[in-house]
């Protein structure tokens, strides 16, 4: 018979069995909660990406119909003008008698269409392809062979022809054109060449992206023979953004690509830079553009996967986390009650010593007979002493600033003798550091009851140097504020605002001194034709360069370079007579000459000039600034500075406008009769 085995056996066999048993489950819970995480990322994920593919989806959409709209509009524009039979007519009266009055009646419409439709250029042709009437300075010559080609199209067709976004010598820009036939009842008069700058009014369509996004971006291409063309330019390019460049069909996995080969909707692939994107192919109705937008697939989805595989790791650390939490707790929970009065206590003096610091406040008491400061140990600080609760009074005079020393010193006087308190803010160089801080002290005396009657001085101080530092900052601020109200944004000199400004305190000036007052009109010559030739873009820049130019040629403090408007600009200059503005004058037409701005557009010139206007006043010497007095020269006394300033720019005006009447690149000063002679300087192209 087999004896029995003892209680110690028997209870550590299941405890055996448990040790052997749970590392197995321990593995296999792991497992399972491995496998669900990885299935609810994956789930995400997909989610996740068809979110993103929507919203590219949207935004691609929204792209393509306001491109739609674009096209539209001028279709329809052109659709209007060859409707309009009483336009045509209007034509075919001043094809067949030309005369200002016909040719004013054809030219405004020609001008609404420019202005109100942001066309770049309008011309009138005739069937043979002659350019006959802009509303700019002139039209000559024909249409380039391209929209000669069309116009045959239009005239035959009887319906306008788009030419597709390209280059052209006859443009500074890419353009997009459209003629639109004009028939006298059933014959043919001519056509209407309408043309849009696309960088202006296109390019900006295909910018717009309401997600922030390093590398997301929209072209807009189409098929050309074996090749797909770019009308749009390209922000990340690695040699450059240049619109209507091709790529060749055979790069398969670019996204332009599989859209031109007939592919359309939601599209993975690599771009031109090589790297994997997301992007989207939708198709301009009634045109064979295509708008393709791409993000960069380490863009779209990096992000998220980094993000769900933290939300995914949570629960293992929470869980992490809550097992060291049970064990600390237990460590807690027996010191608690050990170290709850010293807690409290700590906490106390914290906050109180944490209170003084944050709001760096200091208190000290004052002996006047023992000459010493009792100070905390904020104000220690404050003052950069060591923290032995003590500073002696020459000490004390030794960190004061020595700008602000004598102040000081009698305000701490004025306050002793009369027994009153003392609010006061100075500036010391602390004993430690030697660094300058602003102090802000508090104090007030008292005397005792006692029979010697001591007076101490007791109060507080704080270091305000940060507060001193943002109130230096903000008063800066509001002095670089006003200086940019005043300042023109394209050109960078004065505005109309700091030029009506200038003339009202000049004048006061000049009244006061009896010293001369000259203003200078200036005007470029021909920048209408300019801009039609070149485009606003281009027109901006020579305006800014030619701002500069003037601004450059005055040295003198007081002289002011404003735009005036437009092309226009004014000129004032303080303390100068007629002489000595017509050199100035002289100088700036030099300066804008050298420049070499190229205009082909302005007849008898082949660079950017200028026409100047000048005016003078002087209050002590009448006639001192013109041939012979003026109305302005015998009045000076009652008129105010708004009617001064009135009529002398009314003469600078005038004058300005004598130079373009002789020719413009001229400086013709006022004179008050037409017999007397004007100063002026005529110059010629070099």
């Amino acid at each position: 018979m087999l004896a029995p085995l003892p209680k110690t056996e028997l209870s550590r066999r299941p405890l055996s069995m448990a040790w052997k048993v749970l590392p197995l489950l321990a593995l296999l819970v792991m497992g399972g909660v491995a496998w669900s995480i990885q299935s609810i990322y994956h789930e995400r994920e997909k989610r996740f990406r068809h979110q993103a593919e929507w919203e590219l989806q949207a935004i691609n959409q929204l792209q393509t119909k306001s491109v739609s709209e674009w096209r539209e509009r001028r279709w329809s524009d052109a659709m209007a003008l060859s409707d309009d039979t009483a336009y045509a007519q209007a034509v075919a009266r001043w094809l067949a008698s030309p005369s200002e009055p016909q040719a004013l009646s054809v030219l405004n419409r020609l001008r609404i269409l420019q202005e109100r439709a942001r066309y770049s250029a309008v011309y009138l042709v005739d069937p043979q392809g002659r350019l006959r009437l802009s509303p700019g300075e002139g039209a000559q010559g024909t249409l380039p062979a391209l929209e000669m080609q069309a116009l045959e199209r239009a005239l035959s067709q009887a319906q306008a022809i788009p030419l597709e976004p390209r280059r052209d010598a006859f443009f500074a820009f890419p353009f997009f054109g459209l003629l639109a036939p004009l028939f006298d009842g059933m014959e043919p008069v001519g056509a209407v060449w309408l043309v849009s700058d696309v960088r202006a009014t296109l390019y900006p369509l295909l910018e717009y992206w309401p997600t922030p996004s390093k590398t997301a971006e929209s072209a807009l291409v189409q098929r050309s023979a074996d090749a797909v063309e770019f009308l749009s330019p390209l922000r990340h390019h690695p040699h450059g953004s240049q619109p209507l460049h091709l790529l060749p069909l055979t790069q398969k996995d670019n996204p332009a690509v599989q859209a031109a080969s007939g592919e359309r909707g939601i599209l993975y692939g690599h771009d031109y830079r090589g790297e994997e994107v997301l992007s989207m192919v939708s198709t301009v109705p009634d045109s064979p553009w295509l708008v393709v937008s791409k993000v960069d697939v380490a863009e779209a989805f990096g992000e998220m996967r980094t993000r769900e595989w933290l939300a995914l790791s949570l629960p293992v650390t929470l869980a992490l986390l809550l097992v060291g939490l049970m064990a600390a707790h237990w460590q807690w929970r027996a010191r608690r009650r050990e170290r709850a009065l010293k807690v409290a206590l700590e906490r106390n003096m914290r906050w109180l010593e944490n209170g003084q610091k944050a709001a760096a406040i200091g208190y000290f008491a004052y002996e006047p007979e023992r000459k010493e400061f009792l100070m905390s140990g904020m104000a220690s600080q404050v003052f950069g002493l060591r923290p032995d609760g003590r500073m002696t009074r020459r000490q004390w005079l030794g960190t004061l600033h020595r700008d602000d020393r004598e102040q000081v010193l009698a305000a701490h006087e004025q306050s002793l003798q009369q027994r009153t308190a003392l609010q006061l803010q100075y500036r010391i160089r602390r004993a430690n550091d030697q660094q300058m801080r602003w102090v802000q002290v508090w104090c007030e005396y008292e005397t005792d009851t006692a029979p010697h009657h001591t007076t101490r001085m007791t109060g507080t101080v704080q270091d305000i140097t940060e507060r001193k530092q943002s109130e230096q900052e903000l008063t800066h601020y509001r002095a670089a504020l006003e200086a940019q109200v005043r300042l023109d944004p394209l050109t960078d000199v004065a505005n109309r605002l700091a030029l009506d400004e200038a003339v009202a305190r000049e004048w006061h000036r000049t009244l006061r001194n009896g010293t001369p007052l000259s203003l200078l009109m200036v005007d470029v010559d021909h920048f209408k034709a300019y801009n039609d030739h070149y485009g606003h873009v281009a027109g901006d820049h020579t305006l800014q360069q030619v701002a500069q130019a003037l601004a450059t040629s005055v040295g003198r403090e007081g002289d002011l370079v404003a735009r005036y408007g437009g092309e226009e600009f004014a000129v004032l200059l303080p303390n100068t007579d007629a002489p000595q503005a017509l050199a100035l004058a002289q100088r700036m037409t030099h300066a804008v000459r050298a420049l070499r701005i190229e205009h082909l557009a302005a007849p008898g010139h082949q660079h950017v000039t200028v026409s100047i206007g000048g005016a003078c006043v002087h209050p002590a010497l009448p006639t001192a600034c013109a041939a012979q007095p003026t109305a302005l020269q015998n009045a000076l006394g009652p008129l105010s500075a708004t009617e001064v300033a009135q009529t002398l720019f009314e003469q600078a005006d005038a004058a300005l406008y004598d130079a373009k009447k002789a020719g413009r690149d001229q400086v013709v000063f006022f004179s008050p009769t037409p017999s007397a002679p004007l100063p002026t300087c005529a110059t010629t192209e070099p």
